[in-house]
Parts: C-alpha cells; sequence; structure tokens
C-alpha cells in the first residue's frame, strides 16, 4: 500500500517491439505476490510516425527480405495489432492470477512516459530481445528466474528491495541471488535473502555511479534485475532510455 491506502501498482509500457507471454507471465506473477496491480502504458512512438510521413522511407520485412513503403498506416495498424494481443494476453493472465488490471494510451518513448506517471509506481522493463529460458542442468529445478540481481543503494529504498526479492525467494519464483552494493550488506538484510537450497552471491565493491548502471543494465547476467529508483535520478532520461533499448534482461524499477 501507498501512503494514501492505496494499492501500489507496477507499469509495464507496451511498444511495437511487444512483449512475449513468457515475459508478462513473469510480470503477472511478481504482481500478484507482491500485492500490485499492473498498469499497461500502451504507447505509440511519434518519431516513427515522423519518419512514416517522408515520401522516401521505406522498410525492410526480415521475415521476407523484401523492401516496402514505410507507411503512417502501416505503423497504426502495428500498433492496434500489438496493443490488441498485449490487452488478450494481460486480461488472462490477471485474471488468472487474480491481479487488478488496467490500461492507458500514450505518446513516446518507454522510459521518458514512464517517468512521466506517478513516480511511486514500480516500473517493469523487458528486455528488446525476446527473453528465452536459460538451459538447465540436468536435474535443476528450473525457476521463471534462475538468476536475480539486487542492486542496494543504502538509501530508503533498499528496505522495498530486499523485501521484494524476499517475497519472489518465498514463493519459489527464483533460483539465486546476485546483491551489489558498495559496502557490506546488512545482517538482517542478508537474512531476508536467505533461504535452504538457494545461495546469495555478493558484491560489496559495486558502485552505484550513472556509468556502472548503464554497464549494468546493458550486461547484465540476471534473469530479472531489482534497481532502487532513486540511484537512477542522475542519469539523463534520453541516455537511460536508449540504454535500455539495449538491456539484455528483465528489469523491476522499485519506487
Amino acid at each position: 500500500m501507498n501512503e494514501s491506502g492505496l494499492r501500489r501498482c507496477i507499469l509495464v509500457p507496451i511498444d511495437l517491439h511487444g512483449i512475449n507471454r513468457s515475459t508478462l507471465e513473469t510480470l503477472v506473477r511478481i504482481a500478484s505476490l507482491l500485492d500490485r496491480k499492473v498498469l499497461g502504458l500502451l504507447l505509440e512512438d511519434m518519431r516513427l510516425q515522423q519518419v512514416a510521413d517522408l515520401p522516401f522511407t521505406t522498410e525492410i520485412n526480415l521475415d521476407s527480405g523484401r523492401e516496402r513503403s514505410f507507411l503512417r498506416d502501416h505503423l497504426s495498424q502495428r500498433h492496434d495489432l500489438i496493443s490488441g494481443e498485449a490487452r488478450r494476453l494481460l486480461h488472462e493472465l490477471a485474471k488468472s492470477h487474480q491481479v487488478e488490471l488496467s490500461f492507458e494510451d500514450a505518446c513516446g518513448r518507454r522510459w521518458p512516459s514512464a517517468l512521466a506517471r506517478d513516480g511511486h509506481q514500480d516500473i517493469f522493463l523487458p528486455p528488446r530481445r525476446r527473453w528465452h529460458d536459460r538451459v538447465h542442468a540436468s536435474g535443476m529445478k528450473a525457476y521463471r528466474v534462475r538468476r536475480l540481481g539486487v542492486v542496494l543503494a543504502h538509501g530508503l529504498e533498499d528496505e522495498r528491495v530486499v523485501a521484494t526479492a524476499a517475497t519472489l525467494l518465498r514463493a519459489g519464483l527464483v533460483g539465486d541471488v546476485y546483491l551489489l552494493t558498495r559496502r557490506p550488506p546488512l545482517p538482517e538484510q542478508l537474512h531476508q535473502l536467505y533461504r535452504q537450497g538457494h545461495q546469495v552471491r555478493l558484491q560489496a565493491n559495486f558502485s552505484c555511479r550513472a556509468e556502472d548502471l548503464l554497464t549494468l543494465i546493458r550486461q547484465s547476467p540476471y534473469d530479472l534485475l531489482l534497481l532502487p529508483g532513486a540511484c537512477l535520478h542522475d542519469i539523463a532520461p534520453a541516455e537511460l532510455d536508449a540504454t535500455l533499448d539495449k538491456a539484455s534482461g528483465q528489469i523491476l524499477i522499485i519506487n
């Protein structure tokens, strides 16, 4: 619950890249476990619309290799198709997991559009590339989030970040936890993250400087990375948005 006694929300921006079912299932499971609502932000990118209006612009179909006119109508049809499929899947999954769901339409890029909303919402950002489950070793239990990265910035949000990770662990959603922090965590934080049969690995020299966070987002080895929202405040929105386009894993920003 937030300060007003209302249920918190996880915002997920959905643009022309779409989101696959496996990733949406992960999002809804997390929302159910954390007692969060889900807000699907259906985005149109005005920059692409402007490019489509140019008379000489074409696109190449990756399946057929054929070149065709890049028209505004094509973008609108694609937006409607992807938005409709995302709505259908999220309605199905939210009903199955009893998660409250709503949608909003907006224009813009993922990160700036998310920032324009209530800053107290958590933000779920899937990678651009289709997320595949990693190949698990023989006999090892397959977790939906095999590797969970947890960044602590030694601020007010750390408590919620650790509590989120602990909840996912207790529910059996997570395999091993990788804790990234610039100094040793508190004993009670480690205690919350300990579960028999799971490993907690610690990197106690991780800096939350902008360049280190941007590199982590681009090259993350984790299936899901939990980030305190406050540690992103010093990064220019355009730079962070461009980096999120190259993210190698799923990200949940805790505000």
